[in-house]
């Protein structure tokens, strides 16, 4: 596309590149007008689109115009920190670098910075809650006949200390979606829901899913209720209260926790969106299998009688598992890798997904709750004793071991994300987080208690994770950055050489938009930047820093010191730049200060153009031609000098003079000319005497007095 050629700009990266001063003049017009708009119209005029309900595109304007009037300082200071500068300070014109100079382009390196003036900004949040369904969770079923070494269980009732867990989530989730909500008010929150039970181990007899999605669409909290017992009781719980044939020839201590959260956080089943944040809150009472977290199951109120068949080690290796979306590598880690890959565990998912940094936070925060229950108590009735296992019992050496590797994968998963942990309130975390749950008996298997007020706390409780972060500026509809060049300097678009950089907490961001946009517009040519190439990130933070450079060359003169870029600052003014076609360097962003887009001048960037002289020879011009002689050679002998001074009406002798060089001077300066009347006759000259042989012989034998006359 020509230079001279207009484009229309797109909304991808831009609704209208210019400060819309004439758009605000327009709505001014219209308020004189018509006289009825209020300054609440007005102002919403000027608002983020995305703030007024059924407008998709923000109106830009410039907060503080080139001529804006006196009262318009008020507005709000600058929330970026702009800088520019061109390397080197001089150059030769037309990219050429045969002047003193020698280079022919500079490299401007544009730089922002975001400072204070942020508050504090809460994006919409989507929470899908991944529920375990073993047997302590709350779901045992005591008629399927597998009672283990559990004395509770072998009586005919429930687990001596199971969790109510899974029956209150599902009597509670309306009321539970709700407190969340309402902990939250500026936040829109929504949410879907997975569970899952087996993990293939020697104790499974496969009765349950490894991965289940009850609620593949975020759903605002008014309807999670309803869902959750259409789909989940309904459809897993067969409409009761307990999951079929889940007894103790199931695992109980360890399960496919490190499959299902894999399978939520890649969003297998799930409808994860770029625009909010992704929160995962996972609830159960086990053990991933992993070897930082080893579970001795001989110990086990589940599996002690089964100990000499399959050994006491449970397994520490989560086979690979396919989703719909992609496949899980083998032996995933929880909290670190198992195979050397250190992308290969749940924490380092949660922070390298593409569900995950595409999320606003740029991480899926993990909030994890460990019921208490027998699982967790390691002095509680289920434990078996008189097995004879070393450490086995409540309060046993092992039994203590295999609580403490339990209650240790939540708070461990929690810390790595930046989640929230709850758990018993007998058991803190290594970072001192304590534990607030009470324990609630679970009662009858198909008639549970659906009370729970600590787990209830805990849930309306959930933390969000890192995005009540200070959030500086927010991208709008166009590039955040824009650089136009001023003048005859010109963006070197045949050696751009571009690059850019997104700085947070000293790592620079994959999705940092590192290829500005080459945009035309009336004529003018210049680049577009924003901080992600990904809509819902492009946000900055309070310590956020971006930098971006390129070449521009000089296309002609003035030969002097020249600013680099279009801008507005008095700095600007004084230095000789201002916009062009109203469009000049600048980052235009939502401060979240007043939510009004801010349109703020880079400042002024300034080079040295030097002249050019010719690289090529002059041209080969032939030489002129020599003067045209006189009609005829004037000899010239030396002359006389003159001693008497020549004035008018002087005498002078004949003798003071060389008549001949006088002649032939008067001559050469064209002071007398010379002719004859007639032509040349011949003149008598000697010969041999004899016969007349010519008629000068003739003529002269005739004795007359001359043979011819010049007059």
């Amino acid at each position: 596309m020509s230079g001279g050629e207009r484009r229309t700009p797109s909304s991808d990266d831009e609704l209208d590149p210019r400060p819309l001063r004439s758009r605000v003049a327009r709505l001014g017009l219209l308020v004189v007008i018509g006289g009825i708009l209020s300054v609440t119209a007005i102002s919403m005029a000027i608002a983020p689109a995305a703030l007024i309900p059924g407008v998709s595109h923000p109106v830009y304007a410039e907060l503080v115009p080139v001529n804006a009037p006196a009262h318009v300082a008020s507005a709000p200071a600058p929330a970026l920190t702009l800088g520019i500068q061109a390397t080197p300070h001089t150059i030769c014109a037309f990219g050429l670098n045969t002047c003193a100079a020698a280079s022919g382009t500079a490299r401007v390196t544009l730089t922002a910075s975001a400072g204070s003036g942020a508050v504090l900004a809460w994006p919409a949040v989507q929470v899908a809650f991944v529920v375990e369904t073993t047997s302590t969770d709350g779901v045992f079923d005591p008629t399927a006949g597998e009672p283990g070494l559990s004395s509770c269980a072998q009586a005919g009732g429930v687990l001596c200390e199971e969790s109510n867990g899974v029956p209150f989530f599902v009597a509670n989730a309306q009321q539970i979606a709700n407190a969340i909500s309402a902990a939250n008010p500026h936040s829109q929150v929504s949410f879907a829901m997975v569970d899952y039970f087996a993990n293939v181990n020697n104790w499974d007899d496969g009765d349950g899913a490894e991965y289940h999605v009850d609620i593949p669409q975020f759903i605002p909290s008014s309807y999670f209720g309803a869902e959750v017992v259409s789909n989940f009781q309904a459809k897993v719980l067969n409409g009761g209260w307990y999951y079929g044939d889940s007894d103790m020839a199931d695992n109980q201590l360890t399960s496919s926790s490190i499959t299902a959260m894999y399978g939520t956080i890649i969003g297998s089943g799930l409808d994860w969106s770029n625009n909010t944040h992704h929160v995962i809150v996972w609830m159960g009472s086990t053990a991933p299998r992993d070897p930082n977290y080893p579970i001795h199951g001989c110990v086990s109120y589940q599996n002690a009688y089964y100990c000499n068949d399959f050994g006491d080690l449970e397994a520490t290796c989560e086979p690979s598992y396919t989703f719909s979306s992609g496949t899980s590598p083998n032996c995933e880690g929880w909290v670190k890798s198992q195979d050397g890959n250190a992308t290969h565990s749940i924490a380092a998912l949660a922070h390298t997904a593409p569900s995950c940094t595409d999320s606003i936070g740029g991480v899926c925060t993990v909030d994890t709750i460990d019921y208490w229950d027998s699982a967790t108590d390691p002095l509680s009735k289920d434990w078996p004793t008189g097995t004879g296992q070393t450490g086995g019992g409540p309060g046993g050496s092992v039994v203590q071991q295999d609580v403490q590797h339990i209650l240790l994968a939540g708070c461990d998963m929690a810390q790595a994300t930046g989640g929230t942990w709850d758990g018993p309130a007998w058991y803190a975390c290594p970072n001192g987080q304590a534990g607030t749950l009470q324990y609630v008996p679970h009662g009858p298997y198909n008639n549970p208690v659906t009370t729970n007020p600590t787990l209830f706390n805990a849930l309306r409780q959930i933390g969000f994770g890192p995005i009540l972060q200070t959030q500086v500026a927010s991208g709008t509809g166009k590039p955040i950055f824009q650089f136009v060049p001023f003048g005859n300097i010109a963006i070197d678009t045949g050696n751009l050489q571009p690059t850019a950089a997104c700085i947070r907490d000293g790592v620079s961001l994959r999705t940092c938009q590192t290829e500005p946009s080459i945009i035309h517009y009336d004529g003018v040519t210049y680049l577009g930047w924003n901080w992600s190439r990904n809509a819902s990130t492009n946000v900055m933070y309070v310590g956020d820093a971006w930098t971006a450079s390129f070449n521009v060359l000089a296309t002609g003169p003035p030969y002097t010191t020249v600013p680099v870029d279009a801008c507005t600052t008095v700095e600007c003014r004084a230095g000789g730049s201002t916009s062009v076609d109203g469009l000049f360097a600048s980052a235009t962003y939502v401060p979240y200060t007043n939510n009004t887009i801010l349109t703020q001048s880079f400042p002024l960037g300034q080079v040295a153009v030097e002249v050019t002289p010719p690289t090529s020879p002059p041209p080969n011009v032939p030489p002129p031609p020599p003067p045209v002689p006189p009609p005829f050679a004037i000899p010239t002998a030396p002359p006389v000098p003159v001693v008497q001074q020549i004035g008018v009406g002087n005498s002078v002798g004949v003798a003071n003079l060389s008549i001949q060089a006088t002649a032939a001077g008067f001559l050469g300066a064209g002071f007398m000319r010379v002719g004859m009347k007639n032509r040349p006759v011949a003149m008598k000259i000697a010969a041999k005497s004899g016969p007349h042989s010519s008629k000068f012989d003739l003529e002269a034998s005739k004795k007359d007095t001359g043979i011819g006359r010049f007059e």
